[in-house]
């Protein structure tokens, strides 16, 4: 598991061919410290949590940084779930994706560069993905992955499930929705972060099955209710 560290993979698109082995070594010398973490070791939280939050210009959006860094930006929908990966800066002029290497599985999700021994990105989803409806492109510098979900209507915590956690691996427990054998958690989101998701949604769905109502302002008297179960559950026909 890449365990979201060896970002260095980004930094030496610009190089020739011949230059590969040489920058694949760099990369490996340069990657955040707990790249060479053993497996069996127990992380630092400081070390190996990630945060998500709140984009500040842009609308319903959300940023994931990990050690202190930004690895993505992303945001949902009832129907999709949309990465904002920012690309090597001296990407070639033509054909610049096919220097891209990008991975869509039902249950995982592979980004890096071509010619590279591992990918920057190598995680688990935070659930399943329909793989052919599902695409990414590159534009302006800027790779974009479209998601499409599984489960319609589900509000997903994070988009990757693995980072580990100091503390639940120390008692024993996971927690969030995680494989119970792989010891890892998704994003940590807090609950008023989760509350603004669902929110986003509700009002999506709502004027999805009242189009002739501007839902934009709308609000709620306590918790938001899930967007995917309440009453009786999202439709699927739209």
């Amino acid at each position: 598991m890449s365990k979201l560290s060896d970002y260095s993979k980004f930094d030496h698109l610009d190089i020739s061919d011949d230059e590969t082995d040489e920058a694949s070594a760099a990369a490996a010398s340069t990657a955040v410290p707990i790249a060479a973490t053993s497996s069996s070791s127990t992380p630092t939280p400081s070390s190996t949590r990630g945060t998500t939050k709140k984009h500040p210009t842009e609308p319903n959006r959300y940023i994931f940084e990990f050690s202190g860094q930004k690895v993505y930006e992303w945001e949902q929908s009832l129907e999709e779930v949309t990465i904002y990966i920012d690309a090597p800066p001296n990407l070639p002029k033509n054909n610049a994706a096919d220097c891209i290497d990008v991975n869509i599985l039902s249950n995982r999700l592979q980004v890096g560069l071509r010619g590279f021994d591992r990918h920057f990105i190598d995680e688990r989803t935070f659930d399943k993905v329909k793989v052919k409806e599902s695409s990414w492109y590159l534009d302006e510098g800027v790779i974009t992955i479209v998601l499409a979900k599984c489960f319609r209507g589900q509000t997903w915590e994070g988009v990757l499930c693995g980072h580990y956690d100091a503390a639940v691996q120390q008692n024993g427990k996971n927690v969030g929705k995680s494989d119970a054998s792989s010891g890892v958690v998704n994003e940590s989101i807090d609950p008023l972060t989760k509350q603004e998701m669902q929110r986003t949604m509700m009002l999506e769905r709502f004027q999805e099955e009242n189009p002739g109502f501007d839902f934009r302002d709308a609000t709620f008297n306590g918790d938001v209710p899930d967007p995917r179960t309440f009453m009786g559950g999202v439709g699927y026909n739209h």
